[in-house]
């Protein structure tokens, strides 16, 4: 995909240039997820198309006044739905920390927080979604979420996010806090602070 027009950017001195940010995102991402693309389209112009929409917060229909190579909406729907959840989460790390890694010392302490995001989810709910599927008090006039936990460190002036893992119907809250401290010591990382937000506030997580 190429850039046609380089417009639409921040003024502030400090901002960061639409570009800037898909360059970032982008080249963790191909590198370690791949989708089999028949056709002059690459896996290359399908994740440049769906980062390019986020970073601009714009639809495909608009991206494609400024790139080259976007994917039409139907290609984009058809090429994302090959991605396969379990293998996303394995490499959701590798993905994040890509970059992060050049710049955290092993054996540091570091402030780190964990944060529970729920979505509205409107759709059916069938086979292929229903485990991420949760239900929860009424919120935005539906009972149903996608929910994520992330895992961010919060420095001082850094906030890097070190893991995102989609909430599943038979995992607990101990489940996601085990899974992120074996991750921190694999990364032979210290804890100075860990936060944790009002989802884990629980019995079992104060036992753990």
């Amino acid at each position: 995909m190429s850039l046609l027009s380089n417009k639409r950017v921040y003024d502030h001195k400090f901002g960061l240039k639409s570009k800037e940010c898909i360059d970032l995102v982008l080249k963790p991402l191909t590198d370690h997820v791949t989708i089999k693309v028949n056709g002059s389209l690459t896996s290359n112009d399908i994740f440049h198309t769906v980062v390019s929409m986020s970073v601009e917060n714009s639809s495909v229909h608009s991206i494609s006044k400024h790139y080259l190579n976007v994917a039409c909406e139907t290609s984009l729907r058809y090429h994302l739905k090959k991605l396969i959840m379990d293998e996303l989460i394995e490499s959701n790390e590798k993905i994040l920390l890509q970059e992060v890694k050049k710049t955290l010392k092993t054996g540091k302490s570091y402030d780190f927080a964990i944060d529970l995001t729920n979505d509205p989810y409107y759709g059916k709910i069938d086979p292929s979604n229903e485990k991420y599927v949760i239900g929860g008090q009424a919120k935005k006039s539906t009972n149903f979420f996608y929910s994520f936990i992330s895992l961010y460190i919060t420095n001082s002036y850094e906030r890097f996010t070190v893991s995102v893992l989609p909430v599943e119907k038979h995992k607990t809250m101990v489940d996601y806090l085990t899974y992120f401290l074996d991750l921190l010591k694999r990364m032979n990382l210290e804890i100075k602070v860990l936060c944790l937000d009002r989802g884990f506030y629980s019995i079992d997580v104060f036992e753990f």
